[in-house]
């Protein structure tokens, strides 16, 4: 079988060249290697990537989070052979709120999937397949994903396609009611050092309803990657939670909306010694709505970076974002937020807001809203604050008898429960409120 190499620049970076060694030693066992068009698609993806290179601080959009100071090496691949049915506790890796949620799981550990602790394949009204089977079967639906047209100056997502082992391909049929979430689980926890990398795409047919949630869980010195393609269709309605706890993670969501679709999304971040979350949402019909919540709770050395553009390429549709971050010790946390109204997208209404609390005099927190309007018919705006804590609501407390650290507590949890109220589920939200007092109480 021939594989296709890829053309090594003169001028490659020692840590680009390790993710280029990686793929060379990696890549006639990766999944869908004997087909030729899985083998192009991974090999454009690496293209792309070497023409990009791995971002650093002088590239704009990755201005706060340096990826060649805070990933200095790259672990080797997991997720080449078929799981072992190895004793794990998905309770352990995420979370008790998270792991005793009613809901139908897929579970992905150290980047293959594991049907022993999923239940995805009872969910009715929906097709599901792992990106692995549908890579390896020519006439599997992952092989679509080789001819969706690239995502624009998206690293993540390239080499999330380039080291790709498993992930999720899943269908919601039109005018479906699903009557609990989908759950899709990743786990990186390898004994040694291992990179984990999942490739996702899912489809909302019209006028269905869900719930869909990601948790991202680095136990040690994992690394991961993972990217996620979605397309709703018109007249459905997502809520959409994305969560990411521990070491190393680089997530990207694309998302496609179509006439009046409703989207909710949220991402929360809790610690982790470096994650970037990204998520580029697209109006591709009118009347759609999409309100995005972001939550981070960062404390020692942690870095949080959600960089998120919303592209209104519709008219009369509406999109708001509200970001709150509660920063403590040096970790360092970052909102890049972009609004984009392209031509002909008149009745567009856009709002942004991030708010931070800086818990330490190390902290830090950088805000960057953009806003890019090429139509005269819109109502938009922005802003952000950071502070700290405020001193007359804990006098008011501390008066009536309430201790110093509970006080902090209730001040903090209210602050960050702004963010965790946009969610609809009553038992998704009570799980990570739950998640945010126990970071509270620790």
């Amino acid at each position: 079988m021939t594989i296709h190499q890829t053309t090594i620049p003169k001028a490659a970076t020692p840590a680009e060249q390790r993710f280029l060694d990686l793929y060379a030693s990696v890549a006639e066992r990766l999944p869908g290697a004997r087909h030729h068009d899985v083998r192009e698609w991974r090999k454009a993806a690496l293209d792309r990537f070497v023409a990009q290179g791995l971002p650093h601080r002088r590239i704009e959009e990755w201005k706060y989070t340096d990826l060649r100071a805070l990933m200095p090496e790259v672990h080797p691949l997991a997720g080449l052979f078929p799981a072992v049915a190895a004793d794990i506790s998905v309770e352990a890796a995420i979370g008790k709120e998270l792991a005793h949620l009613d809901a139908y799981r897929a579970v992905f550990v150290d980047g293959l999937f594991r049907a022993d602790l999923s239940t995805v394949q009872d969910a009715a009204e929906t097709a599901f397949q792992t990106l692995r089977a549908g890579l390896e079967d020519e006439a599997g639906a992952a092989h679509a994903l080789a001819h969706q047209p690239p995502l624009v100056r998206d690293v993540i997502a390239d080499l999330a396609t380039a080291f790709a082992t498993d992930g999720a391909i899943l269908s919601i049929l039109p005018k479906a009611r699903l009557e609990k979430p989908i759950h899709l689980i990743f786990i990186a926890c390898a004994g040694t050092p291992k990179l984990a990398a999942a490739q996702s795409a899912i489809v909302i047919g019209e006028g269905a309803e869900a719930t869909l949630i990601e948790t991202h869980s680095a136990v040690g010195e994992a690394q991961a990657l993972s990217c996620i393609r979605l397309a709703i269709g018109r007249d459905a309605r997502l809520s959409h939670i994305r969560v990411n706890a521990g070491a190393k993670q680089l997530s990207s969501a694309s998302v496609a909306l179509s006439e009046r679709t409703q989207y909710d999304p949220v991402q929360m971040t809790i610690d982790g010694t470096l994650t970037r979350a990204q998520t580029h949402i697209r109006f591709g019909g009118p009347g759609a709505r999409c309100h995005y919540a972001g939550a981070m709770m960062l404390r020692g050395h942690a870095h949080a970076d959600f960089t998120l553009v919303v592209d209104h390429a519709a008219e009369a549709c509406e999109s708001r974002e509200l970001v709150k971050a509660v920063v403590d010790g040096r970790s360092r946390g970052v909102f890049q937020g972009k609004v984009i109204v392209e031509p002909g997208a008149q009745k567009t209404d856009g709002k942004q807001m991030a708010n931070a609390l800086l818990l330490s005099d190390e902290a830090e927190f950088d805000s960057k809203p953009e806003l890019e309007i090429f139509a005269d018919d819109v109502v938009c705006g922005h802003g952000a604050t950071a502070g700290q804590l405020d001193e007359d609501l804990m006098f008011y407390l501390r008066a009536r008898g309430i201790p110093e650290v509970e006080a902090r507590a209730l001040l903090i949890a209210a602050f960050i429960g702004e963010a965790l109220d946009k969610i609809e589920n009553e038992a998704l939200r009570c799980a990570l409120q739950e998640k945010a007092d126990a970071w509270l109480s620790s």
